[in-house]
């Protein structure tokens, strides 16, 4: 199978199916997934989690991505569909509009 990002073949083992919208902050399955290889979904996740703790006035750092993402998960749903948009548009930038 082909990384949906970088193209590389990879055995299916060493891809994940990427939620387009994380399901921490509410995504699902309706909303797409992408399979990406170790490093493209790393890449994506902390694109995402970078953002969305800008707008708590947050910082990551490495090692702390689990961490985030369950304080996340706990958010207000109204914070939860900031963070939705923020990944939307991620998810654009990121696949350069396929979806």
């Amino acid at each position: 199978m082909k990384c949906d990002k970088c193209d590389g073949d990879f055995e299916e083992p060493q891809l994940d199916c990427s939620h387009d919208i994380p399901k921490y902050i509410g995504g699902t399955d309706i909303e797409g997934r992408h399979w990406l290889c170790k490093k493209c979904h790393k890449k994506y996740e902390g694109l995402i989690l970078n953002d969305c703790l800008k707008l708590m006035g947050e910082e990551l750092k490495d090692g702390e991505e689990i961490m985030w993402m369950k304080e996340l998960s706990k958010q207000s749903d109204g914070l939860k569909e900031l963070f939705k948009n923020i990944a939307y548009k991620i998810k654009v930038e990121f696949y350069h509009g396929r979806s």
